[in-house]
């Protein structure tokens, strides 16, 4: 009981630090240092430790059974072996939404570390932006979704965790893929603040980089844990059967990669930058979208967490201010761009990969969110299956392997292909 006060509490003092930074960052914003105020570096680390805190206490309260928190209650019993009660912190809906807050938080503290050679002014309004989102699941977790509710009277006995999620694929499956799926907030929040400045460049790109280079390793691996775990516990047949939340993993694998891509050409010429920030704008607001279509309810599969239409309606709002504020502001600073791209050039390979990788986004997109429009306009229930998703896209993937197989061989900004055996 102790310790899940400690967690709760530390959440409030995680908010109110965040609050205070915000308040110093802009204040140092208008500041005539060309250094970020030390006062900015030691919150943000505070904040990390308080949400650090946070987390250790559920993680405790898991292993001790302490059946006085509702969380522990919903999701663990006293003989549940060790490793499962560990995992059970973020195998729900509280649990994992403070791990979301833990790798936001992380990962604005280690972007302060590494970006020391930056402009100020480019830091901290991507410290400011990514607050405005740790804000935001601070007051999502605090009000809707607290892993530290009170139960009184405190039961004997929890009521266990899904024996098919009890597994050790599964129970290291959130956790790295939450370090990509989140990750790819500091993109997003870096992005609006390149926006912001002006600050689309080569320099920039090379910057960004080793963020998408970890955010890809980081999703590639979780969702590779995943559909192992998929392929020997569900019985598919198969590493991959088009569930729905699986699918809401992959989209934002999609376009990362083709961040990835272009994020190569950017740091060698000074081109597709309007396609590099939207590119980064959708990915992680791709994670928001799966992140509010898993907790909502609306869609139907295996390991979806419990409904609440508070949950719903909160990620809904704050996914639309989100989507809606980086539109206009890209829009507000866009300048048209004339590419000039030699037919034969690895530039315009990779531009090709980027169509293919949107036409694979699309058609996972639509068929995933078929069934749910279907259903709230029709009351017709539909499933969207793997007959859908093999008819369009295997006939195009013999077609992509031929482009990728003459990319590599091409040359930067003109090329005749001289390599080709």
């Amino acid at each position: 009981m102790l310790v899940s006060q400690i967690g709760h509490y530390s959440l409030i003092l995680g908010l109110f630090f965040s609050i205070l930074l915000c308040g110093i960052a802009i204040k140092d914003l208008n500041g005539s240092s060309k250094k970020i105020n030390q006062n900015v570096l030691s919150l943000s680390f505070l904040q990390l430790i308080f949400v650090n805190v946070s987390f250790l206490s559920l993680i405790l309260s898991f292993i001790n059974s302490d059946f006085s928190n509702e969380t522990v209650f919903n999701n663990s019993h006293t003989t549940k072996p060790l490793f499962y009660k560990i995992s059970g912190a973020w195998g729900n809906h509280e649990g994992s939404l403070l791990l979301w807050l833990l790798v936001l938080t992380l990962f604005i503290f280690l972007f302060l570390i590494k970006s020391k050679e930056q402009p100020k002014k480019y830091k901290i309004l991507t410290l400011l932006f990514q607050q405005i989102i740790i804000i935001g699941f601070f007051l999502f977790i605090l009000t809707t979704s607290n892993p530290f509710n009170y139960l009184f009277p405190i039961p004997t006995e929890g009521l266990g965790l899904n024996p098919i999620l009890q597994d050790p694929a599964l129970a290291i499956h959130p956790p790295i893929l939450y370090l990509g799926y989140v990750g790819t907030s500091i993109i997003f929040s870096s992005s609006l603040a390149a926006i912001t400045q002006n600050y689309v460049s080569k320099d920039w790109g090379k910057h960004i980089k080793q963020w998408v280079v970890v955010s890809w390793i980081f999703l590639t691996i979780g969702i590779m844990l995943g559909s192992i775990w998929a392929y020997y516990e569900l019985g598919w047949g198969g590493f991959w059967f088009w569930d729905p939340v699986e699918n809401v993993s992959l989209m934002p694998w999609l376009t990362l990669t083709a961040l990835l891509h272009c994020i190569i050409v950017l740091e060698r010429r000074a081109i597709l930058t309007s396609w590099v920030l939207v590119l980064s704008i959708a990915t992680f607001t791709l994670s928001m979208c799966g992140t509010f279509l898993v907790r909502s309810g609306i869609l139907n599969s295996v390991h979806t967490f419990a409904s609440d239409p508070t949950r719903g309606i909160y990620i809904l709002i704050f996914l639309s201010l989100m989507i809606f504020g980086s539109i206009f502001l890209l829009f507000q600073k866009y300048k048209k761009e004339n590419y000039d791209l030699n037919r034969n050039s690895k530039e315009t390979f990779i531009l090709v990969n980027n169509w293919f990788m949107m036409f694979y986004l699309i058609t996972v997109l639509l068929g995933t969110i078929y069934p749910i429009f279907t259903d709230a306009l029709t009351d017709n229930k539909i499933s969207v299956g793997p007959p859908f998703y093999n008819s369009i896209i295997f006939p195009v993937v013999v077609i992509f392997l031929l482009f990728m197989a003459l990319g590599p061989k091409a040359k930067w900004i003109k090329n005749k292909f001289e390599n080709i055996n």
